[in-house]
């Protein structure tokens, strides 16, 4: 199992976020709509840059700002029974299928018949994360330049290219359920 009690978990934000609201996630995500984590301290504080340049368009932050927070949690439950947890284990064809769905689905259709119906009913969802440099890739792929989406030569031939050996895994926390699992524990200012 990729999540156990007492485990810490990142968030790299230009905010601390004590308080988490699910609903204000935004969409276009890895694995949709959540909460995103990494067990990664340096891959949280990385993501600052990126929190603090999304802050900066909405109009969020002054655009002098230039220091974020790696907020930290603990994760625990009694009982891990009562989280349906779906962890996507390999970078594999499910996983590029899902990812390819929450980023792009309006370029694909009918690509949920290739996806197991429980992750989209899953409260966490743990898997490889898909940085932003392979956002091209994903599209290319989508656009069905490499060939057809659901061909296993096509999908073996995109997931070498994303180096899936290089990508750490985030942890997505989907619902209040979930949340309740989160005790906040500090936030690390960083100097951008």
């Amino acid at each position: 199992m990729l999540i156990e009690n007492g485990m810490l978990l990142y968030h790299g934000s230009y905010t601390i976020v004590e308080h988490i609201d699910v609903k204000e996630s935004a969409l276009g995500k890895d694995f949709g709509k959540g909460f995103y984590l990494t067990k990664n301290k340096i891959q949280a504080k990385q993501f600052i840059k990126t929190s603090l340049l999304k802050a900066k368009r909405k109009g969020l932050i002054s655009q002098s700002q230039k220091y974020g927070y790696v907020n930290i949690y603990k994760f625990f439950i009694d009982d891990l029974k009562k989280i349906k947890i779906y962890e996507l284990d390999k970078v594999n064809n499910e996983w590029l299928w899902y990812i390819a769905k929450n980023r792009k689905g309006s370029l694909v259709k009918n690509i949920n018949n290739f996806i197991n119906k429980d992750i989209d009913n899953s409260d966490i969802i743990i898997g490889k994360i898909a940085n932003d440099t392979t956002n091209p890739v994903i599209t290319t792929f989508l656009n069905g330049l490499y060939g057809n989406i659901t061909s296993e030569n096509t999908t073996k031939f995109v997931i070498n290219m994303l180096m899936p050996e290089k990508l750490d895994y985030q942890y997505c926390f989907k619902t209040r359920g979930a949340i309740k699992c989160l005790d906040f524990v500090e936030a690390k200012r960083y100097e951008i």
